[in-house]
């Protein structure tokens, strides 16, 4: 019930990172992908995925072959990039989709008053507007193909939020960043609602500290952040993307044919209360 066999899903920013244990998962579960992504290349372990997998289609800038996995390079947060890069994607994919990750997203990790309008701009336009829009394409999309008589479903969006759209982040300075994720979650809410009766679910994710290599070079460059990651959490660990994915895959699936409008956190008991014990 929770497989994915045959269904289309296009991820934003599934190169690297959480987007890519969400890639994987979901052609573990027997659907087919389109990755969205930025880089003029996907990173290494992604094109091994590609190689290995037996049922990838990878385009490189407007990407040819055949099989099921297709990665189209485009900018999510301009629109004479991302019409025509989200076109090729749903036109691999046979030109149908059953869903949408919208993962792609930058952090900043400043104090307030050391933000420019420059760093204040970037975060803003990835996060919000490489959300709104990929999502505004999918709609426009699943409007065009009929509604499933037994699920009731036309198509299911899941938005990367993040825990801190909804609480502290200790010994992390994000309110840029807090700002544009909690964008994202009430916007997923209202556009669940609004969305609920033609059959299009949309729900968030909001993941906690996870291993990714854009945390990992930030412990580097604070070393102080390596106690935060390992001891904020109440499970006292760092979450892997496999974490996120398998939330993922649960959202996109006929299993939550009944779910639309929720936040699904993943974040090793943060929402709970911080473990610190100092």
């Amino acid at each position: 019930m929770i497989g994915l066999d045959n269904k289309r899903i296009i991820v934003t920013g599934g190169a690297p990172g959480i987007g890519l244990g969400i890639v994987t998962a979901i052609i573990e579960a027997g659907g087919h992908v389109a990755i969205l992504d930025l880089l003029p290349e996907p990173h290494p372990d992604c094109q091994a995925l590609i190689t290995e997998s037996g049922k990838c289609h990878y385009f490189k800038k407007c990407w040819e072959k055949t099989n099921t996995n297709l990665i189209a390079s485009g900018d999510i947060t301009k629109p004479e990039s991302l019409n025509p890069a989200f076109a090729k994607c749903v036109n691999a994919l046979g030109g149908t989709l059953d869903g949408i990750v919208t993962n792609a997203g930058i952090g900043t990790d400043k104090p307030f008053l050391d933000h420019s309008l420059n760093d204040f701009q970037r975060v803003l336009t990835v996060n919000q507007n490489g959300t709104f829009f990929p999502a505004q394409l999918a709609v426009r999309q699943f409007m065009t193909q009929p509604i499933d008589p037994i699920t009731r479903s036309r198509g299911s969006i899941v938005m990367i939020s993040s825990q801190a759209a909804s609480n502290k982040c200790p010994g992390h300075f994000l309110t840029a960043y807090g700002g544009t994720k909690g964008f994202v979650k009430s916007f997923c809410m209202q556009l669940s609602h609004e969305l609920a009766t033609v059959g299009i679910r949309s729900n968030t994710i909001s993941p906690g500290y996870i291993e990714t290599d854009l945390n990992l070079e930030l412990a580097k460059i604070r070393p102080d952040v390596n106690y935060y990651f390992q001891e904020a959490p109440p499970m006292k660990r760092l979450g892997s993307p496999k974490d996120i994915a398998g939330g993922a895959v649960y959202l996109l699936s006929d299993a939550a044919t009944y779910v639309t409008g929720i936040d699904l956190r993943i974040d090793g008991g943060m929402s709970a209360g911080s473990g610190l014990t100092r």
